[in-house]
């Protein structure tokens, strides 16, 4: 017999029988296997079998449920509340809020799963953790925050501070006396700082994470309490409205640095910010890449790329400072699409050993008032505290930088609305990368738009070109080894395709040769360059001049 099949068994007694002395010899044999699996006694093997034959019901089982299947009265149901507390511990139960005054159970799918496959369930590890590993967790039970109920996060999370008293959150959270609703937002709050890099929060997104955590019915009642300032986390000094022009911002909150370095005091927030965030591309992630350049490129690329080696432009930085000049490098890279230009950015990163911190454009765009200028504030902020920290200083690369480094508008008298917002996000970049102390690395398809101002700064302009015939042959052959150096001459002279066209019919040839168990021939390969030629081409559609 399977497990499943001892657990239908056990069930199948206890519905029968209820836990009287035939229940227990009757059942011996299916009680030893799934306790010697669990380290379950006999009463606590029933329970758990009994919440685990309700695992696909909606509610979870209560005192009530379960007395009637045992055949005992609710009096009698209270002895086995230690056999619950116990099954708890070992993390084969949740716990769910309470029904009249007792709690409700349920099996997480984790262990249901090791149930299925018959094996001893492995629960996280909760105990003993590092601060890291501590946020680690705490930012996973506030991201499945949908799959429990508000109390029942609480227990999870409860049972977390409990198992890591020595975490300075921990303890700064029992010094300050905050209470579980509080430790949960400001829990929020750090784990956003540390897992998202976000140091504000907007109303509109806290109440979407308030939701998450506390259900809809609380929401409403914490932000009034925020809007007002009549919080305990505002009282106590630990979060703070954002400030605007010396003006306090209601629509935007923050860990106050108070917070910070009190409940975040054994956490290196700077090398959190390069560890975690999602834009944060590390060195030995980047994959080597051949690419092939027209000579005068490829001499601008070396000489860039020895640059920014480490043993260059310390001795260049030194110097340039000694002599009163900027130590900032910001280099721009142009041209039509496809040319190279952000695979260049990482194989320089990568053969200068520099990580790359990217950055969205698009995430820096808000249609709040003043939001997209403290988020691209925040990049900038976010970048100097890494390049503090030590080591290598990463590239910070703006890719497809069209949208912010045009010519700055024209403003009507009123002053307001998108044009004023990007002359503002403009002039804020204008002014850091007059500051930089680092590397800035930003693509473009057009320079025909670049303001003056931008083009001062870029200390590096090198445009990409479409590829000579020479350099479209060797990416040519470096894509499709197969290709005869003939058919490579051809399809480069032919067709006028830029490295990134070239790449795409190359993706064609390797998906045809597994579909159809052969690497395609060159009038295969031909009908790929026109299918190619095809997609590049506009149809215009319009009247006739006649």
């Amino acid at each position: 017999m399977n497990m499943l099949d001892h657990f239908e068994k056990i069930i199948s007694l206890v519905k029968k029988n209820g836990l009287n002395d035939g229940f227990f010899e009757s059942a011996q044999e299916h009680l030893d296997a799934a306790a010697s699996l669990f380290h379950t006694n006999p009463v606590q093997t029933v329970l758990f079998a009994i919440l685990l034959d309700n695992y696909n019901k909606r509610d979870y089982y209560s005192a009530e449920d379960i007395s009637k299947i045992i055949k005992c009265g609710r009096l009698q149901f209270l002895k086995f509340l230690d056999d619950f507390d116990d099954l708890r511990r070992k993390r084969l139960i949740r716990k769910k809020g309470s029904c009249e005054n007792f709690p409700r159970y349920h099996i997480p799918m984790d262990v249901i799963n090791a149930v299925r496959k018959g094996i001893e369930y492995q629960d996280t590890t909760y105990e003993n953790l590092s601060p890291e590993e501590f946020f680690d967790l705490a930012q996973k039970l506030i991201d499945d925050a949908d799959d429990y109920e508000p109390d029942t996060l609480e227990d999870e999370v409860n049972y977390l501070l409990d198992c890591n008293k020595n975490i300075c959150f921990v303890q700064k959270s029992k010094e300050y006396d905050l209470g579980e609703g509080s430790v949960l937002i400001l829990l929020a709050f750090c784990c956003a700082l540390l897992h998202e890099n976000k140091e504000i929060l907007e109303i509109d997104e806290l109440r979407f994470k308030l939701r998450e955590i506390f259900g809809h019915h609380h929401v409403r009642q914490i932000l009034g309490r925020f809007k007002s300032g009549k919080h305990k986390l505002f009282e106590k000094e630990l979060i703070e409205y954002d400030c605007l022009d010396g003006l306090a911002d209601t629509e935007h909150v923050r860990l106050s640095q108070k917070a910070i370095d009190e409940f975040l005091d054994d956490v290196d927030i700077k090398e959190n910010a390069k560890r975690k965030g999602k834009d944060y591309i590390h060195v030995n992630k980047i994959p080597e890449k051949k690419l092939f350049y027209s000579n005068k490129i490829n001499e601008r690329i070396v000489e860039l790329t020895a640059l920014l080696k480490e043993e260059n432009i310390t001795i260049i930085q030194k110097r340039l400072s000694e002599n009163g000049m900027r130590t900032g490098f910001a280099c721009l890279f142009s041209g039509p699409p496809g040319t190279g230009k952000t695979e260049t950015v990482y194989q320089i990163a990568r053969e200068t050993g520099r990580d790359i911190l990217l950055v969205n454009i698009a995430e820096t765009k808000s249609m709040w008032f003043g939001e997209s200028e403290k988020r691209i504030k925040a990049v900038f902020d976010r970048y100097r505290g890494i390049v503090k920290s030590g080591g290598l200083a990463p590239i910070l690369l703006f890719n497809e930088a069209d949208a912010i480094l045009g010519k700055r508008r024209e403003l009507a008298a009123s002053r307001s609305g998108p044009g004023q917002t990007e002359n503002a996000i403009q002039n804020i970049i204008l002014q850091e990368m007059e500051n930089l102390n680092g590397i800035l690395i930003a693509t473009t398809n057009m320079t025909v738009n670049l303001d003056k101002a931008f083009e001062r700064r870029f200390l590096y302009k090198i445009e990409f070109d479409k590829p000579d015939a020479e350099s479209k042959k060797m990416i040519w052959q470096s894509l499709l080894p197969d290709l005869s150096t003939e058919d490579a001459s051809r399809f480069s002279v032919q067709y006028d395709f830029s490295g990134g066209q070239i790449e795409n019919i190359a993706r064609k040839s390797t998906v045809s040769s597994i579909l159809k168990g052969s690497i395609p021939d060159s009038s295969v390969l031909e009908t790929f360059c026109k299918e190619e030629s095809l997609e590049k081409t506009a149809v215009k559609i319009g009247f006739s001049a006649d």
